[in-house]
């Protein structure tokens, strides 16, 4: 028979990509897989219901109790959906078995086979698509093709099939950031409406003006490529500029440097004057005194004021010292 062929197998397997009996045995083990599910919940089914529904009656005994009694009744029903279940699986594994055998072997005979004539198979006589512009009766001395040969030439198809697949997954790869892209870009053909949290990046492709029309994207980033020049010229006179300028960083450190010493040292006095006073606890745990700022220009008349008071004070000592 022309289903029992090798070389009937063989073409078809080359056509199809897969065996014939692959296909058959895929739809087989896909209805065994649905018959073992209906199995499973029509057991579950049994399982939840109580053993009254299902016709289970206790005798009547006046020595059990109704616990006792139910007990009873479970047991029996979990024994009759057992032996049940058990003869219903072998039942339906039965009847697929043998429908799904007469399936095989007709579709084997009938639809996945190559006719055949009085005379001989129709299979020699089938040509695939890759085989066309092959002369497959031509002697292979004759054409030059060796083992060699023909090694390397499956070797070329092998690594030719290994790029087309690697080419495919790029693809798919780059089709899917340019779609995260149009949809950042608020141009997803996919959305009907593009909400501003999902296309943060718009205006790229909108005009600043609702009212007028846009420009192109392309004419301002034409735009922007032809000012380059110019900020670069800009960028440089800046820098030219910059380095002409006196470090005026040191200068403010060497400010804030004798700011902070003079600073220091006030601060140094009026803590000993507070503890002259009497005060020198609450300065020392941090008690904040409430005052308004005093400038640089009145803290230095204060100083001046503070040594002219000093002189004075020590003439006057001087003098009583004089009296004396």
């Amino acid at each position: 028979m022309a289903a029992t062929s090798q070389e009937t197998t063989a073409l078809l397997t080359e056509h199809f990509r897969y065996t014939p009996l692959t296909l058959l045995d895929d739809v087989i083990n896909t209805v065994n897989e649905l018959v073992f599910r209906a199995i499973n919940a029509i057991e579950s089914g049994f399982q939840h219901a109580s053993p009254e529904s299902l016709g289970f009656r206790s005798p009547p005994s006046e020595v059990l109790t109704p616990e006792a009694s139910q007990d009873i009744l479970l047991e029996q029903k979990q024994t009759e959906v057992d032996s049940g279940i058990i003869k219903l699986e072998s039942l339906l594994n039965a009847i697929v078995d043998k429908d799904f055998d007469k399936f095989e072997i007709y579709t084997l005979r009938n639809i996945l086979a190559i006719g055949h004539e009085e005379d001989g198979d129709l299979a020699r006589w089938v040509q695939l698509e890759h085989y066309r512009h092959l002369d497959l009766q031509a002697d292979s001395k004759a054409s030059g093709l060796t083992p060699e040969a023909l090694q390397l030439q499956r070797r070329k198809v092998q690594e030719t099939a290994k790029l087309n697949a690697m080419l495919k997954v790029e693809e798919a790869s780059n089709a899917a950031v340019l779609a995260q892209l149009k949809q950042l870009l608020g141009q997803s053909e996919t959305a009907v409406t593009q909400q501003p949290e999902e296309a943060p990046y718009a205006f790229l492709s909108q005009s600043q003006h609702t009212s007028t029309a846009s420009q192109p994207l392309t004419e301002n980033l034409q735009y922007l490529a032809t000012q380059l020049p110019v900020l670069r010229q800009l960028l440089s006179q800046l820098k030219e500029a910059l380095a002409t300028l006196p470090d005026a960083r040191q200068a403010r450190q060497d400010q804030d440097s004798a700011e902070t010493r003079r600073a220091r040292y006030l601060d140094a006095q009026a803590r000993r004057a507070l503890q002259r006073r009497g005060l020198g606890d609450t300065a020392e745990q941090g008690t904040k005194i409430e005052g308004r700022k005093i400038g640089v220009d009145e803290l230095s008349a204060l100083e001046g004021l503070v040594q002219a008071l000093g002189g004075a004070d020590r003439q006057h000592a001087g003098s009583r010292m004089d009296e004396t």
